[in-house]
């Protein structure tokens, strides 16, 4: 083997190379490469399925309370120009369901806890399609809380009627339309406990 040696350079052979140059370096470095690769990549689904699990908990453990269906926490009248400024609309008590919707069916049924609570759980459930949807999981759980809502009317006026007060801007039903055209898949509507509260607690 043969070596160059400058004056106060020590001895360096002329067949040293880099350790990334030789072969048996990316024999070995290539699978842990493609493994960084693989758990870089799958990070945001990571991240996306954790949101979505927590999520749908969160959907199906907000429930109605009787304080919402006694009004002991009724929000005030929300500003007329807030109303329909933004898709999610004005929930100052913070209860899940828009203000204006909430205070027109008190306002429609002031004398009936029984249907007050029923069209409530409807509207609080059709509210999160605004504020709780990000994908088809998420979506289905919805459609669950809606329908135990809907079977809890039991009357499809009712039904209508909440449908109306919710989806009341054409901002608000495109918003609808978009979401199940985006995100729309199959799905079990559950067949038990569709109440919230219990109407046989109630006494009119």
């Amino acid at each position: 083997m043969t070596t160059t040696k400058m004056p106060g350079e020590s001895t360096i052979s002329k067949d040293w190379k880099p350790i990334y140059r030789r072969w048996w370096f990316w024999v070995l470095a290539t699978p842990l490469i493609l493994f960084i690769a693989i758990v870089i990549y799958r990070i945001p689904f990571v991240i996306e399925k954790e949101k979505t699990q927590q999520v749908i908990a969160q959907i199906h453990a907000q429930k109605l309370t009787i304080n919402d269906v006694n009004g002991e926490h009724l929000p005030p009248p929300p500003d007329p120009t807030q109303v329909d400024a933004t898709i999610e609309g004005v929930d100052a008590n913070g209860n899940g369901i828009r203000d204006d919707v909430e205070l027109a069916i008190f306002k429609k049924y002031p004398n009936s806890a029984k249907i007050r609570a029923a069209e409530l759980q409807y509207a609080k459930a059709l509210q999160k399609e605004f504020t709780s949807v990000f994908n088809s999981e998420t979506l289905v759980a919805v459609i669950q809380e809606e329908g135990r809502g809907s079977v809890c009317i039991l009357n499809s006026k009712r039904t209508q009627e909440i449908e109306d007060l919710v989806f009341n801007t054409d901002a608000r039903k495109k918003a609808q339309e978009d979401l199940y055209r985006k995100f729309m898949t199959s799905y079990a509507l559950p067949n038990s406990d569709y109440c919230d509260i219990d109407p046989k607690i109630l006494a009119n």
